[in-house]
């Protein structure tokens, strides 16, 4: 398979992948959270994390995602004031599908032919550089520390249905490509 095939199939295959992550943090993060859809547990007021590993200092506000935080921050810098609520949500969705797209291209790069097997280990390698490592050095979430045992379980359940659906779907396009 051609490496054009292979990062077709895995831009497509993060587009999914993306798609089964939204899913996993809709409908199985609040059950292993302890709160059902309607907020059972009540949320405490976001503070300052205390357990910050980042090199550049805090970078999010309390209670930001990741996602949320560079899109706020670009904004920030390329029009000098903070977007509004409805411009943060969108920014964060952007960065979102951008960065699990992305992802699934350098996954085709990579791994050639789509793999379930390869995908899931590639999702779990996305949350253990990129989201335990990189995002909290970058000051764009909480420490390790900060946070509790469950919101870690989430972010790798959620990489792992990410890269799951990823080497799946990667898999499916290849069988479907004609030959090169």
């Amino acid at each position: 398979m051609s490496a054009y095939r292979n990062v077709l199939a895995g831009l497509i295959g993060g587009s999914v992948g993306t798609l089964a992550m939204g899913q996993y943090w809709t409908r199985v993060a609040p059950l292993v959270e302890g709160r059902s859809e309607e907020g059972g547990d009540q949320q405490k007021e976001p503070k300052k994390d205390e357990h910050s590993i980042s090199v550049i200092g805090q970078q999010h506000q309390p209670g930001e995602s990741s996602t949320a935080a560079i899109g706020r921050v670009a904004y920030e810098k390329t029009e000098g004031h903070a977007p509004g609520r409805q411009t943060r949500a969108a920014l964060s969705e952007a960065v979102h599908w951008g960065m699990g797209i992305g992802s699934g291209a350098l996954y085709g790069a990579l791994a050639g032919r789509g793999n379930p097997v390869k995908g899931a280990a590639f999702g779990v390698g996305l949350w253990a550089l990129v989201d335990e490592g990189i995002v909290p050095l970058l000051g764009l979430q909480d420490g390790p520390a900060g946070t509790p045992a469950k919101g870690h379980a989430n972010r790798l359940g959620a990489h792992l249905t990410y890269g799951l659906a990823l080497g799946v779907t990667a898999l499916l396009i290849d069988a479907l490509l004609p030959e090169d």
